[in-house]
């Protein structure tokens, strides 16, 4: 298996995951200490439980959108190729994305607290911080190819248009 920290084209395969991680982290460990030690504050109210089928989907779309793009990565990564499509064809940044828009969410609607919808703001603002740099990186080794990705992918949003 390919270790995270070894190099590929001058990038590894983490990129800027740690920081964007890091930055979102207490985020959520603040919305599971919240929903463990004070289940009233956290709670959405009991009316709101037709939802939770909701939670269902989100959660089977976000699990599948993750493990394809993690399947794509370390396939794509180990052979030095700009992926572009399958998950990386919805969403430039699919692993994020998928945990942002659809695990979190789907958390939330599950368990009816709030909670779990501020990690995904906090994660939603890591990437926008500290992608930039890793965008940087895939521009100066795929060029061109990576720059017309950029004109048809959205960067965080699913389906969007740049």
């Amino acid at each position: 298996m390919i270790g995270l920290r070894r190099r590929r084209n001058g990038m590894t395969l983490m990129g800027q995951g740690g920081k964007i991680m890091l930055f979102a982290l207490p985020s959520f460990l603040a919305a599971l200490w919240l929903h463990e030690s004070w289940p009233q504050v956290a709670a959405l109210p009991e009316s709101l439980g037709f939802v939770r089928p909701l939670g269902f989907v989100l959660l089977i779309a976000g699990l599948a959108l993750w493990g394809t793009a993690v399947m794509q990565l370390l396939t794509g990564f180990g052979q030095g190729k700009l992926v572009t499509t399958g998950a990386y064809g919805v969403v430039r940044n699919p692993i994020y994305a998928s945990v942002t828009w659809f695990v979190l969410p789907a958390a939330a609607l599950l368990t009816l607290t709030w909670v779990y919808f501020v990690p995904s703001v906090f994660l939603y603002a890591g990437v926008m911080l500290f992608i930039g740099k890793e965008e940087e990186q895939l521009t100066q080794v795929f060029g061109q190819e990576y720059e017309e990705y950029v004109a048809r992918v959205h960067r965080m949003i699913p389906f969007k248009k740049p």
